[in-house]
Formats: C-alpha cells, sequence, structure tokens
C-alpha cells in the first residue's frame, strides 16, 4: 500500500506504536493511511487483534468492502453491526479474527455483558482505531469505552491496546475564545489518551492537489413578500392559547424557542395529569412545525403535515381534541384558507426559487453533476423531494434523486432502516442517483469523491457540520452554496463557523507546538478529572434509582392519566427492554394486528404487535414474545411516574428513582399461574 507523503507523516507515530489522532481533511485518506498502520501493526506484533469503531452503521460495510478489504490477503477481517446476524456471537467473531469493524455500540455491550461467553476485554485488542474520534466527549459511546479505558491506565495496567483516532474536524467544542478552543483540544486528546494530534501542515501543497476545496457561494434570498397562510397559523394559534385559558404564553410562534417553551408546558402538564393543556400543547406543536415547514419549503407540505396530524385524531371522544379539530377543519380554519392559496405563486417561497435556479444551472444539459442539498429536518427533505418532482423545469431523467435521513425515532416521519440507507447511498455512489436531499447522517463518511454540488439549505449547524458538509464536495470546480435568507440568523452562524474553523486550526497548532512535559501534564490532570467526574456520576445515578421502593411508584397512561401499574411490576429483559410481568396488567391495554418488522433478528427474542392504551389508544409500546413468553414492552416517555415526592416524566428508564429486577423465569411462572416448577 503506497501512502501519500502527507499520509506517512500523519501516521508516523501510530507506525511507532504511539497513541495519536491524525486531523486530515475529509476526503484526504485518513482510512486508507488507517489500514496502512493496522498492516504494519499486525505483521509486528503476533497475536495482535484491532478493532476499528465507527459510529455508524453503513460505515461498517463501507469500510470492509472499500478499504480494509486489501488486508484479507493475509489477515482475517470482519464487519460486524446491528445489522450483522454476526451480533449474536461477537465475542466469538473477535476471538476468531485479526481485525473486526464494527459501531461502537457492538464493543460497548460486549464489555459490559455479563455473559461469559458474549463478554470482550479492552486487552482481547492490541489495536483500537476510532473514526470520526471527535466525537469523543460527554455520554458518547466512544466516550465511554475510552473512560473505561482511562481507569485501567490510572489505575497502572500495562497491556491497553494502541489507539489511533482519526478526524477532519475536532472543533472547538463550543468555546469562541482561543483558550476555550485550546482546552477543548487537549480534552479530546486526554480522551483518546494521545501522546500526540499530527497533521499535514508541512505538506499542505501535496494535500491540496489531492484534495481540492470547493468554491464558497452565498445565495440569499428574501422573506416572503405575503405569507396569508403563515398569518392564519399564527391566528389559530392565539385562538388555542385563549382557549388554554393560561397568561403569559409565548407569542413568538414558528421558532424553535416556541417549541421549547411549548414542549416544557406540555411537560408540565402531562406531570399535573391536566389533559386539557397537554393536548392544547400537542396541537400547538403541531402548528409550529407547520411554520416551520412552510418558512423552509411550501405551504402545502405545511399543510399536509397538519392534516396528517389531525387524519390521526378523528375518532377520539375527548372534547378538547374535538374542538381543536372542529377549529381546524371548519368554516375560516387551515382547511379553507389552504384551498384558497393552493398554487398561487404569489406566496412561493423565495428560497425554492432560489434552489431551483441552482439546480438548473449545474444540472442541466444533463451531465456528470452529483449533489447533495443538506436540510434540517426529515419532514423538510421529503419536502424537498415532493417539490422536485412537482417543479416542472426539473422533472426529467437529468436529476434522479432521493432522500437521505436517519434511522432514529421521529415524532415528524418515519426513519430509514438501515437496509433502506444502505440502498440509497449505494445507488448514488454508483451514479444510478445524482441528488440527495440529506439531514444530517450524510455530513459524515460518505465516500462520494465525484460530488461537485454541496447546497446547505437554511441549515444552522455547528462548525463541525459546515466541515464535514463542506467536504462532501470533493470533484474539481466544485461549489458549496450556502442558501439562506438575507440578514438571517443561519447566515451569522455560517460566518461565526468560519471563524470558529480558523480558531479551531490554531488551538491545534497550539497544541501541537506544546513543551512535551507540559503536554503530558496536562493530558495526565484531564483524565485524572474525567474519571473522577465518570465515577461521581455513576454513583449518583446508583444512588438515584434506589431512592423508592419499587411498590410506592406508580405510572400512568400520558394521554388519559389512568393508572396502569407499579414500579414493582416492570423488569428488564437482557438489562435494557422493560417489562411488565403482572399478569393484570393485559386489562389496561390492546394489542393492534399486526408484527412489527425490524430489519434484523434478535438473539432471544422477536417482536410482536404495537400495545396501546385501552381506554384512549395512546401508544404504549410493543409485545415482545421472549424465549416463548410474550411481556410488554413498555416505553417510559409514554407514561407519567410517581414516586412518593413528584409526579414526572422521563425520557429514558435509566433515570428512574427506583430499583428494577431483571426478568426470572421461575418468579413469573408463579405469579401468572400460582405455582412454582
Amino acid at each position: 500500500m503506497e501512502l501519500r507523503g502527507y499520509q506517512r507523516a500523519a501516521v508516523a507515530p501510530a507506525l511507532d506504536g504511539r497513541n495519536c489522532i491524525v486531523w486530515l481533511p475529509t476526503g484526504a485518506g485518513k482510512t486508507r493511511a488507517a489500514v496502512h498502520v493496522c498492516r504494519q501493526h499486525l505483521e509486528s506484533r503476533r497475536g495482535g487483534r484491532v478493532a476499528v469503531l465507527v459510529n455508524k452503521v453503513h460505515l461498517v460495510e463501507q469500510h470492509a468492502q472499500k478499504e480494509f478489504q486489501v488486508l484479507q490477503d493475509a489477515f482475517r477481517v470482519a464487519a460486524v453491526s446491528g445489522d450483522s446476524r454476526y451480533k449474536m456471537c461477537f465475542a466469538s467473531v473477535v476471538r476468531q479474527s485479526h481485525v473486526v469493524i464494527c459501531t461502537a455500540q457492538i464493543l460497548q455491550n460486549a464489555l459490559l455483558s455479563t455473559e461469559e461467553d458474549a463478554r470482550l476485554e479492552l486487552t482481547d485488542f492490541s489495536l483500537l482505531v476510532i473514526d470520526e474520534c471527535h466525537h469523543t466527549h460527554k455520554e458518547a459511546v466512544y466516550n465511554r469505552i475510552m473512560v473505561n479505558y482511562l481507569q485501567r491506565k490510572l489505575d497502572g495496567q500495562q497491556d491497553l491496546p494502541q489507539v489511533l483516532g482519526l478526524t477532519a474536524s475536532p472543533g472547538t467544542g463550543g468555546a469562541t475564545s482561543f483558550e476555550g478552543a485550546v482546552q477543548h483540544i487537549l480534552q479530546l486528546c486526554a480522551n483518546l489518551d494521545t501522546e500526540t494530534i499530527t497533521s499535514a501542515q508541512e505538506e499542505g501543497q501535496e494535500v491540496q492537489s489531492h484534495v481540492p476545496q470547493p468554491r464558497k457561494q452565498y445565495d440569499l434570498c428574501q422573506h416572503r413578500a405575503q405569507d396569508p397562510f403563515g398569518e392564519r397559523l399564527k391566528e389559530m394559534m392565539e385562538q388555542i392559547q385563549r382557549h388554554m385559558e393560561i397568561p403569559s404564553l409565548p407569542q413568538d410562534f414558528g421558532t424553535q424557542v416556541y417549541e421549547q417553551r411549548i414542549v416544557e408546558l406540555e411537560n408540565r402538564a402531562a406531570e399535573s395529569l391536566c389533559r386539557r393543556t397537554r393536548v392544547c400543547a400537542l396541537h400547538l406543536r403541531k402548528y409550529n412545525d407547520a411554520l416551520l415547514i412552510n418558512d423552509t419549503v411550501r405551504t402545502v407540505d405545511a399543510f399536509q403535515c397538519l392534516q396528517q396530524f389531525y387524519d390521526t385524531r378523528k375518532d377520539t371522544k375527548d372534547p378538547t381534541e374535538q374542538f381543536l379539530s372542529a377549529t381546524f377543519e371548519g368554516d375560516g380554519g387551515v382547511w379553507e384558507v389552504v384551498n384558497a392559496l393552493a398554487g398561487d405563486r404569489r406566496y412561493q417561497n423565495p428560497r425554492l426559487d432560489k434552489l431551483e435556479a441552482i439546480l438548473r444551472e449545474h444540472f442541466q444539459p444533463p451531465g456528470a453533476s452529483r449533489g447533495i442539498v443538506f436540510t434540517t429536518t426529515r419532514q423538510s427533505a421529503h419536502s424537498l423531494l415532493s417539490w422536485l418532482q412537482d417543479t416542472a423545469t426539473l422533472c426529467g431523467p437529468h436529476i434522479r434523486a432521493a432522500v437521505l435521513t436517519g434511522t432514529g425515532s421521529s415524532n415528524q416521519t418515519r426513519p430509514m432502516t438501515q437496509n433502506e440507507q444502505q440502498d440509497v447511498i449505494e445507488l448514488f455512489r454508483s451514479g444510478a442517483l445524482n441528488l440527495l436531499f440529506s439531514t444530517s447522517v450524510a455530513e459524515e463518511g460518505l465516500d462520494i469523491p465525484e460530488c461537485n454540488i454541496v447546497v446547505r439549505y437554511g441549515l444552522m449547524t455547528n462548525e463541525i457540520a459546515m466541515m464535514q458538509a463542506r467536504g462532501r464536495a470533493r470533484a474539481e470546480n466544485s461549489v458549496y452554496f450556502v442558501l439562506a435568507k438575507a440578514n438571517s440568523r443561519e447566515v451569522s452562524r455560517e460566518l461565526l463557523n468560519e471563524e470558529l474553523e480558523e480558531l479551531m486550526e490554531r488551538a491545534i497548532r497550539a497544541v501541537q507546538a506544546m513543551p512535551e512535559q507540559e503536554y503530558r501534564l496536562k493530558i495526565r490532570e484531564l483524565q485524572q478529572a474525567a474519571v473522577a467526574s465518570w465515577l461521581m456520576k455513576e454513583a449518583r445515578i446508583s444512588e438515584q434509582q434506589q431512592q423508592h421502593d419499587p411498590d410506592t411508584v406508580h405510572l400512568y397512561c400520558i394521554n388519559c392519566g389512568v393508572a396502569v401499574c407499579r414500579g414493582s411490576d416492570i423488569r428488564t429483559v437482557e438489562g435494557m427492554h422493560h417489562v411488565n410481568v403482572n399478569p393484570s396488567f393485559g386489562l389496561h391495554y390492546r394489542v393492534s394486528s399486526g408484527k412489527l418488522q425490524f430489519p434484523r433478528t434478535f438473539k432471544d427474542w422477536e417482536p410482536g404487535c404495537r400495545i396501546a392504551c385501552g381506554g384512549c389508544s395512546q401508544d404504549w409500546g410493543m409485545q415482545m414474545l421472549y424465549r416463548q413468553v410474550k411481556l410488554p414492552i413498555l416505553s417510559i416517555k409514554n407514561f407519567v411516574v410517581e414516586n412518593p415526592a413528584e409526579k414526572r416524566r422521563y425520557k429514558k428508564w435509566s433515570a428512574v428513582t427506583f430499583p428494577i429486577k431483571e426478568f426470572d423465569y421461575v418468579e413469573y411462572y408463579s405469579n401468572t399461574y400460582g405455582e412454582s416448577f
């Protein structure tokens, strides 16, 4: 494997067996250089084993097939992700391989496993390669793995693996001062236990020749001259707020700040079991979503968002729901207004006019153009694809577009499965697709060097996201567009990001120039502080989970407020699935028809049907078939939890204030059938 000069310089410390971070621009071949390090490491170290950790599932197969495949001439290379059938026997796969490419969570699960045949230790590896290592911070899984590493190191353990981090954008960690940025870089180095952060500063011209930077262009538009639909939505939001009869409600409709405040109101209402206020707050969130969509794409997209929401609530008997539905569909409601405005170009979103001009310029006449339009939400990505399909000047074989979004749960649109993501990525890579409307999921890791147009469509993100998105435009004469409203917060943030990128580079240079003894001392202090902080946090969580007797804790349906079970009815399956084992719990819910489909299989269980409140149809979770036993898995966010001190909502089961035991067959059989084995 021949490396370029700047690649050899960047990985020189790693080839000497030292821990380091390699900082090179997107497209400069960091992964290829890491493969070279892996080969040298395995050839020089008898019994060596490498773990290549990534933070996105599609990167597992991409690395395995495109970069690390060259190692298969001499070494056994395995790729394992949440989608893989090998996930169930991950530890066995590791022991039979020289190189394992996996999502970090797979390794973390194995490090925490209590089953002897499924458990791994960090010392089972001699080298850890951490891709996109700037994510090694706070609660991220990379950092959880590395805190484990640092604890062992500080305890004097000697046989820990070498660490190689790869990144194009360490960022400033939110710091806007030079001192703060330096501290962030030092903290990242401490988290990864690196002796140095390397780059290609002395080979800058060579890097530039291999990784051309795109031309940056700001395309700014004005606000809509008139927006009667948006004004009507705001009037209806005012009407709903008057109906709530709560003083001092926010009035900054159509903003992220409004959404945050109304979510807080919804949470307080849920915790106090005030259904009317909670339902109104939920509807106000949807109206606010519609305003944001109307501002981003088309009026018809915003209307469809509301229409789909109200279609799911037609059969409810709740008087507040009925009043709000009548407000939406009645005389003078949104339905009537949108029909009057349909197709009226006077109210066309100026951003779409700009985007149309960009796409026409770069995709007509048909050529080799390939691009990504980055947008904020899944809803706006789908809406942009719909707009493109409805725009006559953009229809035809010259633009072959699709949506690429994340796999996590969403209250807006259906997430993509990992298989769907893989299919879209492969079609884009092969040229069958030449345009993606994507959320941030495509910012990191996609290997598409031919991309010659990237559009940031009304985004307001940090400097890391800006650098990652810009790095997608790697073809010759590529262009990076910032499409936003003139004098907007998006433009201000983009300009700030440019300053932060320069600040990041200065901070890295300062850390690189730091005297070795001073650097080592600072790193040691930061590591000791990080481990101490983590141990204190774990102790607080453990103490918190012992505060209340499970029998004194009650769970209520978040929608109708009916009490459904006690904390003592809850058990965990495999340490992560929270199920209700009380036989009488089945009286409170109904089961939908049709099993849920997942893109992967599981070791000891399979998914069943969705379950919902028998009284109000609020979604509660799903059934699972665990070793031939049907158990209801509960999603904590669908309940209000009352302990002797308070009522509140939780986002995660790990935050509750009572201990939860592991599921026990004997106990379950005895409680269900009244007899023991």
